[in-house]
């Protein structure tokens, strides 16, 4: 997303609400003025409420475009495209923001002078903003670098959630920033001792680094057979796990913040849902092609400012197997280079009912998050990643690593999840007989990655299509 198209994609950035104590009168014991004092107090209620639903809201569904251009002297014309049925008036306010800091640019004195500011249903208009009395100009015109930048918040109603917008301005050319490139860091600078716990028989897989697609496919293609000669020799029941399609994650009711800067209905788009049988590496996860698990992923911007889309960053792997496979606690599970028998396992089971039992294993392919995060980042030249960034990622990770369990259920006819409870005959009933395993991969090309769902869509909205890899390019 360009900088200019910010103004469009992000609306209401209020978050906070001021509430002001009133003061306590004494009032003396006349019914009469009372009962007619809670008349009038409910006719201004009800009044104010009328006149709130009748202003221009973005809560309401009510859509606008706005650019700026600056124009000199501290003069910025606003180009405004009102898409609603409603006259929008712009409050003769505003706020003077940075991005790189997050905080408004104090006026120096003076009064900021407006004109034109009422722009009638389905039309467009040119708002006229005079910083010049109120800002020190020859400051907002010194260059900064291209990723940092000014916006104006304006409003039509004291910058409640809903009734302000974001518009950037560019007061002068900015200054290109140096791109450092940076090394990646490789799996076993960012976790060795997890890597040390891997089997020594196949540790030099894990340990191995290549940015070479064709390379990483051989090697993925060497592991899978020794996997497979290594665990024939074994006298031991190792059970593959499952991708069921009908099993997947129900969006809450409970309403979530991942990332303040993004609007309140986007937050569940900062995840995704796939179906990888690779790692963030690009390393085979299970004995062979054909085992995946359900991934929960952030999104984080690939560029400064963006809040749709971006790059995946998987954060819970979870396994799934088919109950009646299960013959024993001494059975296995082969995970990432690592068998564990399913009594080890029992510490990761997060659901469990007739047909199907899930393990949260993210412990397994990281010890540190901070650290596989920025392991992950350092493998791309296309993403943007600061402070903020990783608090969203830190909470999306917190939320679901919390409530994981409590999430799984079942798709409906209709495509979306239900949360019911599904056990007993009531689970055979809902489940088709056929294979629950992900399709194979041809010829060891990585990566298979299907989507649980869209992207720009909450979680419950999913889809079956296999999407394009966002990682592993």
């Amino acid at each position: 997303m360009k900088r200019e198209d910010i103004s469009e994609a992000v609306g209401n950035i209020s978050t906070k609400y001021i509430q002001e104590a009133a003061p306590n009168i004494r009032v003396k014991k006349k019914t009469v003025w009372v009962k007619w004092g809670v008349v009038a107090a409910v006719f201004c209620f009800f009044s104010m409420t009328v006149f709130a639903n009748s202003l221009f809201s973005s809560l309401s569904g009510d859509e606008l475009s706005l650019s700026a251009t600056y124009e000199g002297n501290g003069v910025i014309s606003v180009q405004v495209e009102n898409r609603s049925d409603k006259e929008l008036n712009f409050q003769s306010k505003l706020k003077l923001m940075r991005w790189s800091t997050s905080e408004e640019v104090k006026p120096l004195s003076g009064k900021v002078s407006f004109s034109n500011t009422g722009i009638p249903a389905n039309s467009s208009g040119t708002m006229v903003i005079d910083l010049s009395d109120a800002y020190d100009i020859s400051l907002l015109e010194t260059p900064i670098s291209d990723d940092d930048w000014y916006y104006l918040v304006l409003t039509n109603n004291n910058f409640l959630f809903g009734q302000d917008w974001m518009c950037t301005v560019e007061f002068a050319e900015s200054v290109p920033t140096e791109k450092v490139d940076v090394a990646p860091i490789t799996p076993v600078d960012a976790d060795p001792e997890l890597i040390s716990e891997i089997m020594e028989e196949f540790r030099p897989y894990f340990e191995s680094y290549t940015l070479d697609i064709n390379e990483r496919n051989r090697l993925a293609g060497e592991y899978l057979e020794h996997c497979q000669r290594v665990l024939e020799q074994m006298d031991i029941n190792i059970v593959p796990s499952v991708s069921p399609n009908e099993l997947t994650l129900i969006d809450s009711a409970e309403r979530v913040l991942f990332d303040p800067a993004v609007p309140a209905d986007m937050q569940l788009q900062l995840t995704g849902l796939h179906r990888r049988s690779t790692d963030g590496y690009d390393k085979i996860i299970g004995a062979s092609a054909e085992e995946c698990a359900m991934v929960l992923s952030a999104y984080i911007p690939q560029h400064k400012g963006e809040i749709d889309g971006g790059v995946d960053i998987p954060l819970i792997y979870v396994f799934i197997y088919e109950k009646n496979e299960i013959h024993t606690t001494q059975d296995y599970a082969f995970i990432r280079g690592q068998l564990l028998t399913f009594e080890q396992m029992e510490q990761y089971k997060i659901y469990e009912d007739e047909q199907y039992v899930c393990y949260d294993v993210s412990d397994l392919f990281y010890s540190d998050l901070r650290q596989y995060v920025e392991s992950m980042v350092s493998q791309r030249s296309d993403v943007y990643f600061d402070e903020q960034v990783w608090e969203r990622v830190q909470n999306i990770y917190t939320y679901y690593r919390d409530n994981m369990g409590t999430l799984l259920g079942y798709r409906t006819n209709t495509g979306r999840g239900t949360t019911e409870n599904v056990t007993g005959n009531d689970a055979s009933s809902k489940l088709e007989n056929k294979s629950n395993t992900c399709d194979s991969l041809p010829e060891f090309h990585l990566t298979i990655e299907s989507c649980y769902d869209n992207p720009n869509e909450p979680v419950a909205d999913q889809s079956y299509n296999v999407g394009e890899p966002n990682w592993n390019d």
